[in-house]
């Protein structure tokens, strides 16, 4: 069996693969893709490849916890 050449054009597929959260973050981000219309796998996705573009950052620059539209209930 001999090693496959490299090819020019690689096509970028879109995959699904699976992260490990607790599931309150789950349940958040669920609730965070209704709300933007889309759906956690669309929205997880959106989010690590704007976190690729931005170099890996250690953090996000958040001024704070962001509280979920149910913490005043």
């Amino acid at each position: 069996m001999a090693i496959p050449a490299r090819v020019e054009q690689v096509e970028d597929k879109v995959k699904r693969f699976y992260v490990f959260a607790p599931s309150s973050v789950y349940l958040e981000l669920q609730k965070e893709a209704i709300k933007r219309g889309s759906d956690i796998w669309t929205l997880c996705g959106a989010v690590l490849a704007d976190w690729l573009k931005a170099g890996c950052p250690d953090s996000f620059g958040s001024v704070g916890p962001v509280e979920s539209a149910d913490s005043d209930k």
